[in-house]
């Protein structure tokens, strides 16, 4: 038995490839949550449909918003989806709300789009929320949901299932901060056949969600080559370095196991594709899962969905589907595949589990449902009750939807007479890795190779004869096939991830990559268990906690062969963020010459800081990106760190660049302490040698700098007057105007006129002191009367300087 296997007790754990995200008041735990919009305007309904039908790019209403107690006196709201829009006849439409679309900054706890899915389609309410869950245990990157009890100008509109956006914010949270790669969606049709070398014919196939400024479909249109036009024999070499196959193999796996087929296999619809940064491949994700378990037929009986093949696409056309053909068609895939549906099936998706968790959802959210009439119902109250056991007409479609208990038992069963089964493995877990050891443990010959740790958190002992670790599923020659022991309940097993298995028995034929990359544990073609670990520091180790069962993240200590620790020692440092610049064009120069972006760093006082084991990141879920020098920074005093990914240019250049478009700085304690947040900052679109800082130093106020501070005070004065930005711009149903009176005080008049230059209103008509000053104009007459929507100016005269702003109100 190979050395380091040592008794320790647990409970399970399950897997997940993309990362935590962290935690959400809406998604926390099982809740309806009450949301209110009021819109003001008489004929809002008619202007939600204007705005939506026949139009490209739908128009957002403005309408407050209320939930608990957060607040907002505008948000963007829009109709949202086909069927659920056009071919549902209730009021009762799915709705997309936009919560900064016309206030910047606005946010329900990080997020700012959400979506609120009617359940078209769903009589039971809970297809689609449970089959997020599935996909989720499948360790694809999956959306969060929730319910949501939606009332209109204080009318019950009926209940809904809140569901994320995918989309900038959801893929830093699931992919790491500094991801900010290209994401496609695969509608309206996109079958991932090859179109050609030119990238306008994939225009109207799919949908580019990020990075739209700049227009680059080399990844999509070098991906869909290669799956299309190489030799099976060849396609795992190919596809390897383009594709992270798995994510494919686990989307397909629940698409056919849960018969989605408003999906890629069925009407080429309904997925997400990210270019993912760390690595430069494609990840596949699901969208929009309210018609699983049959609720979308595609011609098809409730019988024919019910014993649908494992290796179905649809024949529509003449259509191929590439994604699935080419990758089933490949031995060492097919098997992962038909790995993947056994293992859902002994799992998360076994009858009993999403069954049972499909009564727990029902029988939370069967008040809200019982409160919905028409003609804001989709579903009587009776066809919710029966939804679990009986089939229920499409409405008017000439289609029936199935009933969930005998349509899931009788899939299942269907499933394992054709593909098998798997025995389930409760507790056998990839645990703790590091990928850049240095010094904190030697193999048998003296080397610091990088290594993970196995644990068996399960209550029985493990056999691992067949079981194997590789960072590539259809290399075989990537896999170490693990040793044929028992592993008892409490044990661990290392194993080395050198690279030189002439060296042993536990040692891989792999290196771990030190930007990040996938591994997986296997029985067989099953996926044990995976972990997508970030890009890791020198002797950083990145393990479960709590131990064998907690989510991944950066641990305070290694234990290689023992229970993880995260121990910490309470220390209290104030430092703060006071200023910084992302978009530095001219501005301070480092010691090569060069222009680049910099975050200053403020000690209030009245002690001197100890910066050393101090992080700086721009990813507040990568809470080890850049060791701090091991500095002392005096009592009110500053810091300058220049953020260039230049590392080689001295001591105070950190490994990221700040980027223009808005993302997140962050400053954490050292790990011995728990490596707890001290200050951090989101930022958004930023403007060419403008800083961003606090005014005064260490107040909670943000204001733009037009003249920048770097290592100096920003003061509460200034020598000349400066406006800035008016903000938001357009605005609904305020803006702020703000401005610098300069040293010594001066006269101030601020006043509004309509384009015809009538003064409207008048904000201010006085001596001011110096300082910073901050008006808002609601977009009323000094009577208090509201003007309509349209351009308005705004004059600033300070002094014996004049200053004019455009200003944009919507109503």
């Amino acid at each position: 038995m190979p050395e380091g296997l040592i008794l320790v007790g647990f409970l399970p754990a399950l897997a997940l490839a993309a990362l935590e995200p962290p935690s959400h008041p809406l998604f926390d735990v099982d809740a309806v949550h009450e949301f209110r919009l009021t819109f003001h305007e008489s004929d809002w309904w008619d202007s939600l449909q204007a705005n939506f039908e026949g139009q490209d790019d739908p128009v957002y209403l403005p309408a407050e918003f209320d939930w608990q107690a957060m607040h907002f006196d505008s948000i963007g709201v829009r109709f949202k989806g086909f069927s659920s829009y056009y071919v549902n006849n209730s009021q009762k439409k799915s709705l997309k709300l936009d919560i900064d679309r016309f206030v910047g900054g606005q946010e329900i706890h990080g997020l700012d789009k959400l979506n609120l899915n009617c359940g078209f389609k769903d009589p039971s309410f809970v297809r689609e929320a449970v089959c997020y869950e599935v996909c989720k245990a499948a360790g694809l990157p999956t959306v969060r949901t929730g319910f949501v009890a939606l009332y209109i100008n204080d009318v019950y509109w009926g209940l809904y299932t809140l569901a994320e956006q995918f989309d900038q914010q959801f893929i830093t949270s699931r992919f790491g901060q500094n991801e900010t790669g290209n994401l496609w969606k695969g509608d309206p049709h996109g079958t991932l056949e090859d179109l050609g070398p030119d990238q306008a014919a994939y225009h109207g196939e799919y949908g580019l969600r990020t990075n739209e400024a700049n227009n680059d479909w080399s990844a999509l249109l070098e991906f869909v080559h290669a799956l299309n036009n190489t030799p099976i024999d060849s396609l795992p070499d190919t596809i390897h370095p383009l594709l992270d196959v798995n994510s494919a193999l686990a989307m397909l796996a629940v698409d056919n196991l849960t018969v989605n087929l408003d999906s890629y296999a069925g009407r080429c619809a309904n997925y997400y594709l990210y270019h993912r940064d760390s690595d430069s491949r494609l990840v596949f994700a699901e969208w929009d899962l309210n018609m699983a378990w049959g609720g979308y037929a595609a011609g098809m009986s409730v019988d024919a969905m019910r014993a649908l093949d494992p290796y179905w696409t649809s024949e529509q056309s003449g259509e191929q589907r590439p994604l699935a053909e080419q990758l089933w068609h490949v031995a060492a895939y097919n098997d992962i595949y038909i790995g993947h549906m056994r293992k859902l099936m002994a799992g998360a998706a076994h009858p009993d589990s999403v069954l049972g968790r499909m009564d727990e959802l029902r029988d939370l959210i069967r008040p809200y449902v019982s409160l919905e009439v028409a003609p804001r119902q989709i579903y009587a109250l009776e066809q919710f009750d029966v939804a679990m056991t009986t089939d229920i007409s499409g409405g008017g479609l000439g289609i029936y939807i199935p009933g969930l208990e005998p349509f899931i038992r009788g899939r299942d069963e269907w499933l394992r007479v054709r593909i098998g089964a798997w025995d389930r493995i409760d507790g056998l877990v990839l645990n703790e890795l590091m990928a850049r050891n240095a010094s904190v443990l030697a193999d048998e010959y003296g080397e610091h190779d990088d290594w993970i740790e196995i644990a068996n958190r399960g209550d029985a002992t493990i056999d691992l004869t067949g079981k194997a670790l590789t960072d590539n599923p259809g290399d075989q020659n990537s896999y170490l096939y693990l040793p044929s022991v028992a592993i008892n309940s409490g044990d661990y097993l290392l194993i080395w991830a050198d690279a030189q298995p002439d060296q042993g028995e536990i040692h891989a034929p792999f290196r771990f990559d030190a930007a990040g990359e996938d591994i997986y544990l296997m029985d067989g073609a099953v996926v044990v268990d995976q972990v997508t670990y970030p890009a890791l520091g020198v002797d950083q180790s990145y393990g479960r906690w709590p131990d064998g069962r907690g989510a991944w993240q950066s641990l305070s200590e290694a234990t290689p062969g023992a229970e993880n620790q995260n121990s910490t020692t309470a220390e209290e440092v104030m430092l703060l963020i006071n200023e910084f610049l992302a978009i530095n064009d001219g501005g301070l120069q480092d010691e090569t010459g060069a222009y680049e972006d910099w975050v200053e760093i403020y000690n209030p006082g009245p002690d001197p800081v100890e910066m050393g084991d101090l992080y700086l990141t721009d990813d507040l879920s990568l809470t080890t990106q850049w060791l701090l020098p091991d500095t002392t920074l005096p009592a009110e005093s500053f810091l300058i760190v220049f953020c260039d990914n230049d590392p080689e240019d001295g001591a105070w250049h950190a490994t990221f660049k700040l980027s223009g478009a808005g993302e997140e700085i962050g400053i954490f304690g050292r790990l011995a302490a728990g490596n707890e947040e001290i200050d951090s900052h989101v930022f958004g679109p930023q403007t060419g040698d403008v800083s961003v800082g606090r005014r005064p130093d260490g107040w909670s106020n943000w204001v733009f700098f037009t003249t920048p501070t770097p290592g100096a005070s920003n003061g509460t004065a200034r020598a000349s007057a400066i406006v800035y930005p008016a903000r938001p711009n357009p605005f609904a149903p305020s803006v702020h105007i703000a401005f610098d009176v300069p040293l010594g005080g001066d006269p101030v008049r601020v006043r509004v006129y309509d384009v015809a230059g009538r003064e409207v209103c008048r904000l201010a008509d006085a001596f001011l002191p110096a300082g910073f000053v901050d008006l808002s104009w609601d977009g009323r007459t000094v009577r208090g009367g509201r003007l309509p929507s349209g351009v308005y100016f705004t004059r600033i005269d300070i002094g014996d300087h004049t200053f004019v702003q455009k200003l944009t109100m919507l109503r």
